[in-house]
């Protein structure tokens, strides 16, 4: 096993809490244990009531964790992301599964099991110590959030006048706030140009303040940097960290603009030092239409369609990168492409291709590409809008479940 993919499982290992506090020469004991899977989508891995046997870490893909509500139907919890982790406490306490999680595209995941992790520590007792005393921690954890968390409610509903003013306060000047992370002087200008770059935007929380960002940065008078990203959860915390990003990308495009790698790095390092529980998926790409090349990088982040007119089809991409905020030292690929008149490139946010309908079915990338593809075939001159009409329509009415932001880009 290559020492970087190796270290790279290290690190993501070191990030579970019952398994945190090991030495190096410890996780590698455990890296043998991992068996690596792969599930289609709509494949139950882990079914709720089940009694659990293992833990498993996301390599690539996509996983829906959800529960059984009061009537019967699957209530959506949250989805994870390639270097994110599930099922960790069935190593120790062997009780029933809390939630499924399926597949929702194409996913690989390393599974330890529970029998094998018991024969590991019976013959190691310092790591068996560690593990036992960090599952203690995370229990008593547990218990006291959910008692702060009850306490906190009791409180609430005592006094629900007085802090839903002050949390209306809050939203409204975290909502002026957030205006601030959208660069409106690219994307709301009159023209919608980008020199000769046409360019069009859709930005809706699902609540009054989202956490996904979006961003154009003319480095000069022919290049332009654009990043966009999307924050785990929602509400004032998601919207804390958009700003984070914000800051750290402000501060890094100038020297990094055109390097999009480093600036995940950069970016990758901030994040992580900053607001050490949250993650997000970011994409960068750097403009030079001068000399008509786009170069991109995304950190855990769907990939863009590019729509190339001259083959009246999609480029593929295949650059790689886990989101930022999950392993110290990240490495990330590049992609470089030549630009032609007549091009198009759509940016988005998971919120679009994960919203479901009234018959639990995501609105998915196929989706999202065939619509594009047909809106450019048929001459559209508003394609996000169309875009947007066609992800409501599918919605049949049922409320946004996560942020929507696109981004068009037409050359």
């Amino acid at each position: 096993m290559p020492d970087n993919y190796e270290n790279d499982i290290i690190s993501i290992l070191k990030n579970i809490p019952i398994l945190q506090g090991l030495m190096d020469d410890d996780y590698r004991k455990i890296i043998p244990l991992l068996e690596k899977r792969s599930s289609s989508p709509g494949e139950l891995i882990i079914k709720e009531g089940a009694v659990g046997d293992s833990m498993y870490i996301i390599i690539n893909g996509t996983v829906s964790v959800t529960r059984s509500g009061k009537d019967g139907d699957l209530v959506s919890i949250q989805n994870l992301y390639s270097g994110t982790f599930f099922g960790e406490m069935s190593l120790i306490d062997n009780l029933p599964r809390s939630a499924n999680v399926t597949a929702a595209e194409p996913t690989e995941f390393f599974r330890l099991n529970k029998k094998d992790f018991d024969e590991l520590l019976e013959k190691n007792t310092i790591i068996a110590n560690s593990i036992y005393k960090n599952f203690l921690k995370e229990t008593i954890s547990r218990f006291r959030n959910s008692l702060a968390n009850f306490t906190f409610s009791q409180h609430i509903l005592k006094e629900k006048n007085t802090i839903l003013d002050e949390i209306n306060k809050d939203l409204t000047l975290a909502k002026k706030l957030q205006n601030y992370f959208i660069n409106t002087d690219f994307l709301d200008s009159e023209k919608n140009m980008l020199g000769s770059i046409r360019h069009s935007y859709i930005y809706e929380p699902c609540i009054e303040i989202g956490g996904d960002f979006l961003n154009i940065i003319q480095l000069d008078d022919s290049s332009y940097g654009i990043i966009i990203a999307d924050i785990m959860g929602h509400g004032i915390t998601a919207a804390l960290a958009t700003g984070v990003i914000k800051s750290a990308f402000s501060i890094a495009v100038r020297d990094l603009g055109r390097k999009p790698k480093e600036i995940m790095k950069f970016l990758n390092s901030h994040f992580l030092s900053v607001m050490p529980q949250l993650y997000a998926t970011c994409y960068y790409s750097y403009i030079d239409w001068k000399n008509r090349k786009i170069t991109m990088a995304k950190a855990g982040h769907p990939h863009p369609h590019f729509y190339k007119k001259k083959i009246n089809d999609f480029m593929k991409i295949d650059s790689v990168g886990t989101g930022l905020g999950l392993i110290q030292n990240a490495q990330f690929g590049e992609a470089e492409f030549e630009l032609d008149e007549g091009d198009k490139i759509l940016f988005f946010t998971d919120g679009i291709i994960e919203q479901k309908n009234r018959q639990n079915e995501m609105y998915a990338e196929n989706r999202i590409k065939n619509k594009f593809h047909e809106l450019i075939l048929s001459d559209e001159q508003k394609i996000l809008g169309s875009m947007h009409s066609d992800l409501k329509s599918f919605s049949d009415g049922l409320p946004f479940e996560d942020d929507i932001t696109m981004l068009l880009l037409e050359f």
